[in-house]
């Protein structure tokens, strides 16, 4: 399922996630031909303003994702751990803010980002220690816009069982700064597919723990050879 992000305060979110200021140019003033400065009688005043918003991902990779580490079973280089914290402190170096992350460990969960499925040990986070509580087998889903995938096609014989039901014990992280809600709804789908947070079906809103904590997704699955999609909505923000 595509995974969206929806801040509940956009200001905020935006100055974390830019890595330049915004830059605004002042465009023409136009007045009514009957006002004079200093009057207080202007009848029109029109404003142009110029706005640059730049989003994670290109320096690391592409496709929307922020790829810090493309050989997980190595290393990742020094440019590549000062990366990670920098992109750490823009998430999460505000007070009320939080990351939300799905894990890549089991065979059965991967993401992919345009039709093309990557290693989440490979994608921001890549360094165990970057945040508590999870490992680099979780993919941030705030620096990455990715789609998690459930029975992935790379992975031969992964493939998921026909009308069944199965959970995975960690399957998301939240970690946090502050007091956050982060909260977990379907789009326009009312079942199906990823149908309980924690305990609690999607359908109705489902609310993450407290704390920096992981905890359990459930899957439920369709027809014998189908492949479906539903819109994933996380929602965070302030208590």
């Amino acid at each position: 399922p595509n995974s969206k992000w929806v801040p509940s305060q956009w200001m905020d979110v935006t100055m974390k996630l830019n890595r330049r200021s915004v830059l605004g140019a002042i465009g023409m003033i136009g007045v009514g031909t009957g006002a004079a400065f200093g009057s207080g009688a202007f009848t029109t005043v029109e404003a142009q303003r110029e706005v640059e918003v730049n989003v994670l991902g290109n320096d690391f990779g592409d496709n929307g994702v922020v790829q810090l580490n493309p050989d997980p079973d190595t290393d990742p280089t020094d440019d590549a751990k000062t990366a990670e914290g920098n992109i750490a402190n823009a998430i999460l170096g505000d007070t009320n803010s939080a990351d939300v992350l799905v894990n890549t460990a089991s065979s059965n969960v991967t993401v992919k980002a345009n039709d093309q499925e990557y290693d989440g040990r490979s994608l921001f986070p890549v360094v165990d220690t970057t945040y508590s509580e999870v490992n680099k087998n979780y993919v941030s889903l705030v620096a990455n816009d990715v789609t998690i995938v459930f029975g992935p096609t790379s992975e031969p014989g992964q493939k998921l069982p026909p009308n069944a039901t199965l959970t995975e014990s960690s399957l998301f992280g939240v970690v946090r700064n502050g007091t956050v809600n982060v909260t977990f709804n379907k789009g326009e789908t009312d079942e199906g597919l990823l149908t309980s947070v924690d305990g609690t079906n999607v359908s109705t809103g489902a609310g993450a723990p407290g704390g920096n904590v992981t905890f359990p997704g459930t899957v439920e699955t369709g027809e014998p050879g189908s492949t479906e999609t539903e819109d994933l909505i996380i929602t965070i923000g302030s208590s």
